[in-house]
């Protein structure tokens, strides 16, 4: 993309963040909602943790029409049910949806975890904190501070989940070396655990491209299709970014997804872990190139705007 192109996204994007609203009344009254949740979930039913996740732990997702999703952890199917009559007139407003953690899997028990924010039990009851407080920082008035702003946790979000993956594929790159020398007995183990970490590389960048969709994009793919559909997404152009990845990365990572789906999926002795290595071998590169693609697309949202048109 020309120098004006990338400067008009750029513009875009600074209108589409200093535009966005939250609603503080809004999202006090889902978190004080929330907080009586808690309060029923530890009082009366002994659950060892209570959090929030969804739309609710990222405020600038949370609408009207929005659910509270909150998990709970220690509580078995039946006090999970049970829970679920008692909380659902606390509050009209609200559709409150409670996910029992110790029975979810796969990439949902991740984006859980990953989302998750706790309410503590302490000795005199719910420590009454206001979560939401955390989450509504005041906005400097000088110009350019929202989109500065937006910018600095983006990218740190980034890096950190950068920083993750990149502790992975050190960990694949042991495994390699012990399948190499594994006598046969012991190599189907190696492989199994390559293929699960392959997998966690695709979430994480996963994660990744979820945090540009909400926060750049303001659009989340849905549905059955919404992982091919959120990557391809990240090849478009887009009128507040240029592609995050190239056309020729795409069907790279479509490979590793569809790999993932299979690891987490397919029953462990269904799946062909030899294929494990395949994948792996070449995964210190490819995330070489998406590390390299992320970096440009961190470039974009940096380069100063008045600077664009000299470069």
């Amino acid at each position: 993309m020309s120098p004006s192109e990338l400067a008009e996204c750029r513009e875009n994007l600074k209108r589409r963040w200093e535009n966005r609203r939250v609603d503080k009344a809004l999202l006090q009254r889902a978190w004080e909602t929330a907080h009586r949740v808690a309060t029923v979930l530890y009082q009366d039913f002994g659950a060892a943790k209570v959090a929030v996740f969804g739309s609710l732990a990222e405020r600038e997702g949370f609408t009207k029409v929005s659910d509270i999703d909150i998990a709970v952890w220690g509580l078995s199917d039946a006090q999970c049910r049970d829970a679920r009559w008692e909380i659902a007139d606390l509050c009209l407003e609200f559709k409150i949806d409670l996910i029992n953690f110790d029975e979810s899997t796969g990439l949902f028990r991740e984006r859980v975890e990953h989302q998750a924010i706790p309410f503590k039990n302490g000795d005199e009851g719910i420590e009454r904190q206001a979560p939401y407080e955390h989450h509504l920082p005041t906005i400097p008035a000088r110009n350019g501070a929202i989109y500065e702003m937006n910018q600095i946790k983006l990218i740190q979000r980034i890096t950190d989940e950068r920083a993750k993956i990149e502790r992975v594929i050190s960990s694949i790159t042991e495994l390699l070396r012990e399948i190499e020398v594994a006598v046969p007995r012991h190599r189907k183990f190696f492989e199994e655990l390559t293929a699960k970490k392959l997998a966690e590389v695709y979430s994480g960048t996963e994660r990744i491209f979820e945090r540009i969709a909400r926060e750049v994009d303001m659009h989340t793919p849905r549905g059955s299709q919404w992982h091919n559909n959120l990557l391809k997404q990240m090849a478009e152009r887009r009128p507040e970014r240029p592609p995050v990845i190239s056309e020729k990365t795409l069907p790279r990572l479509k490979e590793l997804l569809d790999f993932r789906h299979k690891v987490n999926n397919i029953y462990g002795d269904e799946l062909i872990y030899a294929k494990a290595e395949e994948h792996a071998k070449p995964i210190e590169a490819l995330f070489a190139i998406v590390s390299e693609e992320l970096d440009t697309f961190i470039a974009f949202l940096t380069e100063p705007r008045e600077s664009d048109e000299k470069r």
